[in-house]
C-alpha cells in the first residue's frame, strides 16, 4: 500500500503560494532597483543643469537662466515623484516580505504534518507486516509439530 497524504492538496496550494509571494518580492526589489537608479540618473542630471544654470548667470546669458529653472523645476518634480514611487514600492516590499514568511511557515507547517503521517504510516505498514510474518511463522510451527507427532 502506498502513503497517500490526505492533505496534499492543500500542501500543493501553500507551495503555489510561497512561489507566487517569492516572485512578487523578486519583482518588487528589481523595481526598487530600476527607481533607485532613476533617481541617480535623474539626480545626476539634475546637478549638471544646476552648473549650467550657474554658468550662464555667471557669464550673463540671462535668456537661458529660464530655461534652466523651469528644467530644474521640472527634474525636481521628476525625482521627488521617483521618490514617492520608490516608498510605494518598499512599503510593498515589506508588505510581500511578510506574506512570503507566513507562506512559507504555513507550507512548513503542512510539511511536518505530511512527514509525520507518513511516519505513522511506515510505522503502521510494519507492525502489519510484522503480524503477518508472525502468523506466517506460527502457522509454520503449527504444522512442523503436527507432522513431528504424526511421524511418532
Amino acid at each position: 500500500m502506498t502513503f497517500r497524504f490526505s492533505l496534499q492538496r492543500i500542501l500543493n496550494l501553500r507551495e503555489q503560494e510561497t512561489h507566487d509571494s517569492e516572485i512578487k518580492v523578486e519583482k518588487t526589489k528589481n523595481i526598487i532597483n530600476e527607481l533607485k537608479k532613476m533617481i541617480h540618473e535623474e539626480r545626476d542630471f539634475y546637478f549638471l543643469e544646476r552648473e549650467e544654470l550657474n554658468k550662464s548667470v555667471q557669464s550673463v546669458q540671462m535668456h537661458k537662466v529660464s530655461l534652466y529653472e523651469r528644467s530644474l523645476t521640472i527634474r525636481q518634480e521628476r525625482i521627488m515623484e521617483l521618490l514617492d514611487n520608490l516608498r510605494s514600492y518598499q512599503s510593498d516590499l515589506e508588505v510581500y516580505q511578510q506574506a512570503l514568511i507566513q507562506s512559507k511557515r504555513n507550507q512548513k507547517i503542512i510539511e511536518n504534518l505530511r512527514d509525520l503521517k507518513k511516519k505513522e504510516f511506515i510505522e503502521k505498514e510494519a507492525l502489519k507486516e510484522q503480524f503477518i510474518l508472525d502468523e506466517i511463522g506460527t502457522q509454520k510451527f503449527i504444522r512442523t509439530q503436527l507432522q513431528d507427532r504424526g511421524e511418532e
